[in-house]
C-alpha cells in the first residue's frame, strides 16, 4: 500500500484538470492583460 499516489482533494479548484489546463488557467490573467494592451494599441 505505500506505493499508492497520495489522493488528490476532490475539492481542490483544478483537480479534474491536467497539467496544461492548470498551467492555463495560471496563465489566465497574464493573457488577459496582453490581450487588452493590443486590443488598446489597435
Amino acid at each position: 500500500m505505500a506505493d499508492q499516489e497520495p489522493r488528490k482533494q476532490a475539492d481542490a479548484p483544478g483537480s479534474e484538470l491536467g497539467e496544461t489546463a492548470r498551467q492555463m488557467r495560471a496563465a489566465e490573467p497574464y493573457i488577459s492583460a496582453v490581450w487588452k494592451l493590443v486590443g488598446g494599441a489597435v
